[in-house]
């Protein structure tokens, strides 16, 4: 069984995170260490029409994000979960925060601008619902969210966000990163 980066318990259950090992394939990995994760050959996940992945029922939860050909992958078994990773990219922040943040969350560097975004699309894909209104709100109902560093070297933003009610955690890091 692959070694997760990070443990979150949370009072319902148990969130792990895994880092994409260097070498491995970015498309076929998700697959494979899930594989691993529920000691299965085979795994059927099915997709939602906006993308988000769905396990078996009684298989439990599962997202990744990729960037810069680096992935992530979040698992629970009793939770629903939504993840995203960005790596720092020059952009006209102040432009694409005014399009589509909401009111009083305009950035203009990406220190501010990358936080927010993740959070924001980790809640879209646990959560699901209408990804440019996610976008616009700024708060988050029935949803815990945590910005997580360390990783990787290069600067970057790891959002994860777990269905409702799980609000009190302990982390337990099993790396010091990639």
């Amino acid at each position: 069984m692959p070694e997760p980066w990070l443990i979150l318990r949370v009072p319902e259950g148990s969130v792990f995170l895994y880092a994409m090992p260097l070498g491995e394939h970015l498309k076929k990995w998700p697959l494979k260490v899930l594989g691993q994760i529920l000691k299965q050959e085979k795994i059927h996940i099915t997709m939602s029409s906006s993308g988000k992945p769905y396990l078996p029922p009684g298989m439990g939860f599962v997202n990744w994000s990729n960037s810069n050909g680096e992935c992530v992958l979040a698992y629970s078994e009793e939770c629903d979960v939504g993840i995203d990773l960005e790596f720092y990219k020059e952009k006209n922040f102040e432009a694409l925060s005014k399009r589509f943040f909401a009111e009083g969350e305009i950035a203009k560097k990406a220190e501010t601008f990358y936080p927010l975004w993740t959070k924001k699309e980790a809640y879209y894909k646990c959560m699901g619902g209408e990804f440019f209104s996610v976008l616009k709100s700024s708060s988050y109902p029935n949803a815990k969210i945590w910005n997580l560093q360390g990783l990787y070297k290069e600067k970057h933003e790891i959002a994860l966000c777990v269905r409702s009610g799980l609000i009190n955690f302990n982390a337990v890091f099993l790396e010091d990163g990639v």
